[in-house]
């Protein structure tokens, strides 16, 4: 009883960045309609410059909420990278947010030896992580990768939680751009 009790308790550790997320077998709940704002933020970019999400405005942007400790996080940087050359001149920005506790040198470091990163990358926080999990159903917060696809005017347009593959995201930023 006692072992059965540890197991349950410690699920989300074995799961990895969250059951929601690893889970792929789980219906995919995409929101269509037009949602709030998005909430502005500056954070810093891994070389120490601000960034703001309303320097982006009249873009369409794919906001990713990752760390690199994060299996599903990890397997969608690709897909990212692809949009991103594939859509910029239509106008689409990527920016990963990173949620790594490790700081910039933790991300830094996994960029240049794991897995290269071809769009803007900021360091989060936990105001800025918290003010987005928000715009989340509370059945959906709490893990990662959560990303939100914005349109031109600012407005949340799609949000995903979890590993979603890239043509998903096609999907949602081509009637945008």
């Amino acid at each position: 009883m006692l072992l059965a009790f540890l197991i349950i308790l410690n699920m989300p550790f074995y799961l990895g960045c969250g059951a929601k997320a690893e889970d792929e077998t789980r219906p995919k709940k995409e929101v269509k309609a037009e949602g709030p704002v998005a909430a502005d933020f500056t954070l810093k970019d891994l070389n120490d410059k601000d960034v703001k999400l309303s320097d982006f405005k009249g873009k369409v942007i794919i906001l990713d909420f990752w760390a690199t400790w994060c299996p599903p996080c990890v397997r969608e940087i690709p897909h990212f990278n692809e949009l991103y050359k594939e859509y910029a001149e239509k106008g689409l920005v990527v920016l990963g947010v990173s949620l790594d506790r490790g700081g910039v040198d933790a991300v830094k470091s996994f960029k240049e030896k794991r897995t290269p990163i071809d769009y803007t990358v900021v360091m989060g926080n936990q105001e800025t992580g918290g003010v987005y999990q928000l715009y989340l159903p509370p059945e959906e917060r709490g893990g990662i990768p959560f990303t939100f696809v914005i349109d031109r005017d600012g407005v949340i347009r799609q949000h995903y939680v979890g590993y979603r593959d890239k043509d998903v995201f096609v999907r949602a930023i081509k009637p945008l751009l």
